[in-house]
């Protein structure tokens, strides 16, 4: 089963804010209500009753309220592409530069696969990430977590992030992949997003791999993230 994976940052921020409404320390900066999820009315109790009290939440109350935030961010990622499309632009046998490998010990032999996306009428929820790769003919899933690389319009490496949702915005995505498997599907948290199995073109465009200068100069300079 896909591993529910949740941005701790909000949750740490929402945490943070809870323990000064009992008290503590003011945060420098509000945190803004549109990328954490307001306080459930049981947990709104939890925090007028421990600031009534002038105690701070105890351990119990505050993991209760983080797992209350983390499924509720899962449940709004889960529904990030809402009413949105992903259209496979193309996809071909990959053999640039990532930062993802085949495992050489594996029981199937795999091999990188580049998959060319456009993604439009999201929610600012939606995850590239999640994006999920099944073999065409048995179904089976081989993963999300892609390496994924912005291109622009023409498909050429971006210099900027896509354009916030729900703007359309285009992806380079590499998997590994099972070598022998001609064709695949993409998934989003169970949701099917190719009609029919996307076949595998031969060749397509290659990432640059890294200079030695691009290396020395860290993750900052390089405008990595």
């Amino acid at each position: 089963m896909k591993i529910l994976r949740c941005r701790l940052l909000p949750v740490i921020a929402v945490l943070a804010g809870l323990l000064a409404a009992c008290g503590e320390k003011e945060p420098e900066e509000a945190v803004e209500s549109e990328t954490v999820p307001a306080a459930s009315a049981e947990d709104e109790d939890i925090i007028v009753k421990a600031a009534e009290e002038q105690r701070q939440l105890t351990p119990e109350e505050q993991k209760r309220m983080v797992d209350e935030i983390m499924k509720t961010r899962a449940r709004q990622q889960a529904e990030g592409l809402g009413s949105g499309k992903v259209r496979v632009n193309g996809a071909w046998n990959y053999t640039g530069y990532s930062y993802l490998s085949p495992n050489p010990d594996a029981a199937i032999e795999a091999r990188l696969v580049a998959v060319d996306v456009t993604i439009s009428g999201h929610t600012p929820f939606f995850d590239i990430d999640d994006i999920e790769i099944v073999d065409g003919a048995t179904m089976i899933s081989y993963g999300s977590d892609p390496h994924a690389t912005p291109l622009d319009a023409e498909g050429k490496v971006a210099r900027e992030l896509p354009p916030e949702a729900p703007a359309a915005g285009r992806w380079l995505l590499v998997y590994a992949y099972p070598k022998d498997s001609p064709s695949f599907h993409l998934y989003y948290w169970g949701k099917k997003l190719t009609r029919d199995p996307v076949e595998i073109a031969d060749r397509g465009m290659e990432l640059p791999y890294p200079s030695r200068s691009d290396e020395e100069e860290g993750p900052e300079e390089s405008g990595s993230e």
